[in-house]
């Protein structure tokens, strides 16, 4: 089993149920504070941060194509905390989130997807317009990178928050980005690995909510529209007005969602935590 080391960023607070926190590409566990204060107590708030961001330590090659790593790290998170936890994912973290679900080593109690991209699920389910603009995008990502452009993630930035969203960000996001680039890359090339059967999401039991941004990329709302439909015990929720980065943007609305997500969800699997 794996083992919670120093590299992996690791920080709790609170008592209650378990929440475990995973940010998105280029996030770190800070990235859930306006939510976490939108919660309030009465929870055992746990936030990290996945490999190449925050304090965990990057150890997937370059090139890197699965997502055996992220896993391991979860593992080892969950172990740590020893209870039944209610994990919260957003972007990447969502899709993180769900790996482990299929892959990992621990049931867990609850999940929440916040505008998760799990997106080879679209060519899975036949979506191949909608597959294909990240393809478009990734395609000119890729290629500034190789070139050195400091700024070529703008293009990824932009394709989930509209055009504009880099230039918006504060210099301080900025310079993170660009800082983090090489690990966005990695996030990229293990999550095109990723290509389960839909059968495969059937077999996920946890209770989830699916939330996405009413004004998201359409990609991103028919990934929404595929995990709900396809993992048995998931329900999907909209917010208005907000398109990819909710915990930022809506992160008074997110946090409502949660905290009635696991309420209904209780102390699920707590006679066992091993699969």
């Amino acid at each position: 089993m794996p083992q919670l080391t120093a590299d992996i960023e690791y920080s709790e607070r609170g008592t209650g149920p378990a929440l475990l926190f995973l940010p998105g590409s280029f996030g770190t566990g800070a990235g859930w504070r306006g939510v976490i204060d939108a919660l309030g107590g009465g929870y055992r708030i746990i936030t990290t941060s996945l490999l190449g961001y925050g304090a965990t330590v990057e150890r997937r090659p370059l090139g890197n194509a699965t997502m055996a790593q992220q896993v391991e790290v979860l593992d080892a998170i969950v172990e740590r905390i020893g209870a039944p936890t209610h994990v919260v994912g957003h972007s990447f973290g969502g899709l993180c989130a769900i790996v482990h679900a299929m892959q990992g080593a621990h049931k867990i109690a609850s999940l929440s997807l916040v505008e998760a991209n799990p997106f080879e699920i679209l060519r899975t389910a036949g979506d191949d317009a909608l597959h294909a603009t990240f393809g478009a995008m990734t395609d000119v990502y890729f290629a500034e990178f190789e070139i050195g452009r400091l700024d070529a993630a703008r293009h990824v930035i932009d394709f989930y928050g509209g055009a504009g969203t880099y230039d918006a960000f504060p210099p301080k996001v900025r310079d993170y980005v660009v800082a983090t680039t090489a690990s966005n890359i990695r996030d990229w090339t293990s999550a095109r690995s990723f290509r389960p059967p839909l059968a495969d999401f059937r077999e996920i039991r946890a209770p989830t909510l699916v939330i996405r941004g009413g004004n998201g990329h359409p990609a991103m709302l028919r990934i929404a529209e595929l995990l709900a439909e396809t993992m048995p015990a998931a329900e999907m929720a909209t917010i208005d007005g907000g398109s990819h980065f909710l915990p930022m943007t809506h992160a008074a609305a997110v946090a409502r969602l949660i905290e009635s997500h696991v309420a209904r969800t209780g102390s699920w699997g707590r006679s066992s935590l091993l699969k």
